[in-house]
């Protein structure tokens, strides 16, 4: 029925999870898109192993971008369930909902297209492909933008005429902004977000210092023209000497350092967030 409206927070949304569940599909596309990157980086081209990183690339896109979304659409309709007047239907909501996810989708077929189409020489059936995922990704998101930013607005008209008639007076933006930073502060916030930074920095850089260790010795070819190079010593690779960013070491202590870090990203990252704080206002 058009006449469903929505009610103010009940005790099922004020019991919500603090973080939405679809954080976990954030986590399990950068990981996906992690390791099919090293897959398809570390192996030539047209084997087995390097057509399975180039697919787990992908798909660790969709889910990232997906969760990404998700998690935005889910924190969107909590709050606008929590805020939205009365007169301002369920199904207009809904609605938003959907030009969202709209958008999503058309951000995940525009970069599927890129790559795939980046990937294969041109005039071939793949390249036309991701050719034409652009195309449809270019209209998903276009369109979808454009509807989100149209029932934004009439939501934004409805809910201050609401708010006129009844005479409430809403924060001004820069009372909001300090009504979230006092939250952060006095929530300690703040070290859940740093905790959250520092375990990402952690990972990316340990992955970007392993691809620097192996990616030489896997595509080095033997002709004077080859990727790569080959360590003909003296001594074996691993006690070679290796610059990680500000530490002078070996490669084999860089190795097994990096790796250590990966370990400790991970605990920070699951602290960071188990500890995170419900915000009750």
């Amino acid at each position: 029925m058009d006449e469903e409206v929505n009610t103010p927070a009940s005790t099922e949304e004020k019991n919500q999870e603090p973080l939405p569940s679809s954080m976990t599909a954030i986590a399990a596309g950068l990981i996906l898109t992690l390791i099919g990157s090293v897959m398809s980086s570390n192996w030539a081209r047209d084997t087995i192993v390097n057509y399975v990183g180039f697919g787990m690339v992908l798909i660790g896109i969709g889910i990232f971008v997906f969760g990404i979304f998700g998690t935005a659409t889910k924190t969107l309709k909590a709050r606008l369930d929590q805020k939205t007047p009365a007169c301002i239907k369920v199904n207009t909501i809904r609605a938003l909902i959907r030009r969202i996810w709209a958008v999503g989708v058309g951000i995940v077929l525009f970069i599927t297209g890129s790559i795939v189409g980046s990937c294969y020489a041109k005039e071939t059936m793949l390249n036309y492909a991701g050719f034409g995922l652009q195309l449809a990704g270019i209209t998903f998101l276009v369109l979808g933008a454009f509807e989100t930013a149209r029932i934004s607005a009439n939501i934004y008209v409805s809910s201050k005429r609401a708010s006129d008639m009844l005479g409430v007076k809403k924060k001004s933006f820069w009372e909001q902004v300090r009504s979230f930073w006092k939250y952060l502060v006095t929530s300690r916030t703040l070290y859940n977000i740093a905790g959250v930074m520092a375990a990402l920095s952690l990972l990316l850089f340990s992955i970007w210092q392993l691809d620097i260790i192996v990616t030489g010795p896997v595509w080095w070819e033997a002709s004077p023209e080859g990727m790569g190079w080959a360590w003909y010593g003296p001594g074996a690779y691993a006690k070679a000497p290796f610059q990680c960013f500000l530490w002078k070491t070996t490669i084999g202590q860089a190795y097994d350092t990096l790796f250590l870090l990966i370990f400790i990203s991970f605990i920070l990252q699951f602290v960071s967030v188990f500890f995170w704080r419900r915000r009750t206002d």
